[in-house]
């Protein structure tokens, strides 16, 4: 059988001269001989020269899945296309994000929310939903997130919804999570949860106090914010430790060091808490909504900023890649839903309160935009772009974002598709290095 050399395989000479081969497909990272090293080179140039390689040298490049037989690379992305696609259809697990209120208490001037709306959720909605859960026979599994406007503005109809779900449904809620902006989240809150707990509770801040006070201020009064937000963090990390608290920090160019400085204080003062305080990279676009403003953080300096706080030990997470076998988000998952306060259905997150996005309505189950429906569920795929298929990355790749792989494909977006951190110019190279000489592998 034909053998090539496979399209994961990288390698390189480190700067303190090691010769490092990473191969993407196993992510798996070591040190060859400088005789391997030069062979690897000739074959780059020459796949030929496979004719010439020593058994011994051969034997190495065999064992460590540098050479493959000619169509297994492509046979490995259809394994990634099944599996993407196994998780996809799945219908095992009910994910629901459910938006009780397109009303905030902020008026936060990026908000993609332009024209909400008060609404609250109502009993009929409410009774709808609970049939919906019931309805999905399927579904062994429950994931659960409370989302807006800002949630809390409909505390009530929260409490409705878990009471019927604990009551009513024999699904287990394996994921229980709250993304508020914590103005609301007071001491009757904090009693309630105590009893119906949360496994994540999502908080923004827009940087250090005086651009979060200018930004987030109270909509009817102008009153500032970022101080009551604190104390009320406080007050849940000491009466909620086993609910974890994320903290996102809002950062675009003009602020990033507002997220260090959010590190430096806040992390010495909820020391030994259940606390991640993590940057969250602000995308606005620019006026056509075609692409990026340039105010954004473009993704080459988000990847040298993740680089450098996690080489840091900033933020806790692995440098080195990881494996990402199913390629999947909300909006491409059959069994995932966004259902807003008048029970309007949507498939992505950034799509709630366009009423041009609304795929169905939980009132009456019926799909009203099969266009897009289908578009999130299938044209929207990572499988569908050539160049995905064929890319080095793929393996530790978690896939294009739906949301503007659609607008590319059908609004002549302009925007970029690849978040691997891994890929921009010479960032491979940083991360497998650092983790090789801090691990010696």
């Amino acid at each position: 059988m034909e053998k090539v050399l496979s399209r994961y395989i990288y390698w390189f000479e480190s700067s303190t001269n090691k010769y490092l081969v990473y191969n993407s497909r196993y992510n798996s990272l070591y040190e060859v001989s400088g005789n391997v090293f030069k062979e690897l080179n000739k074959l780059k140039n020459d796949i030929n020269y496979i004719d010439y390689i020593s058994v011994d040298i051969m034997e190495i490049l065999n064992r460590n899945n540098i050479f493959v037989s000619e169509n297994e690379d492509d046979d490995f992305v259809l394994e990634l296309q099944y599996r993407t696609e196994r998780a996809a259809f799945s219908k095992s697990k009910l994910g629901l994000i459910l938006v009780p209120s397109l009303g905030c208490n902020f008026s936060c001037r990026y908000c993609f929310e332009e024209h909400k709306r008060d609404k609250v959720m109502d009993d009929k909605t409410i009774d709808s939903i609970i049939l919906f859960i019931k309805n999905n026979k399927e579904a062994k599994e429950l994931e659960l997130v409370w989302y807006g406007g800002e949630p809390l503005m409909a505390f009530s109809a929260i409490k409705k919804i878990l009471f019927r779900i604990k009551n009513e449904v024999n699904i287990p809620i394996i994921k229980h999570n709250i993304i508020t902006n914590g103005y609301y989240f007071n001491n009757d809150v904090i009693d309630y949860f105590k009893n119906n707990h949360l496994d994540v509770i999502q908080i923004t801040l827009d940087g250090e106090r005086e651009r979060h006070n200018n930004i987030r201020k109270i909509k009817e009064t102008n009153e500032h914010t970022y101080d009551k937000i604190i104390d009320n963090i406080d007050n849940i990390l000491n009466s909620l430790p086993n609910t974890s608290v994320h903290v996102r920090v809002n950062i675009e160019k003009s602020n990033i060091n507002d997220y260090y400085e959010a590190v430096e204080v806040l992390g010495k003062k909820w020391s030994g808490k259940n606390v991640i305080i993590y940057p969250g990279m602000l995308r606005i676009e620019n006026e056509t909504n075609m692409k990026l403003s340039c105010n954004c953080l473009q993704k080459k300096e988000i990847s040298e900023f993740m680089f450098d706080i996690n080489k840091r030990g900033i933020l806790k997470q692995d440098i080195y890649p990881h494996s990402i076998f199913c390629k999947t988000c909300s909006a491409t998952r059959i069994n995932s839903f966004i259902i807003g306060p008048y029970g309007e259905i949507y498939k992505c997150w950034n799509d709630v309160s366009d009423n041009n996005k609304v795929i169905a309505n939980v009132n009456d189950g019926k799909i009203i935009n099969k266009s897009l429906y289908y578009r999130y569920l299938i044209g929207s795929k990572w499988y569908n772009n050539v160049s995905c298929r064929k890319c080095f990355f793929l393996p530790i790749c978690n896939g294009s974002c739906a949301w503007y792989s659609l607008k590319n494909k059908y609004q002549n977006g302009k925007f970029s598709l690849c978040d691997c951190m891994q890929k921009y110019p010479g960032m491979l190279n940083k991360c497998l290095e650092y983790v090789y000489e801090v691990n010696k592998l």
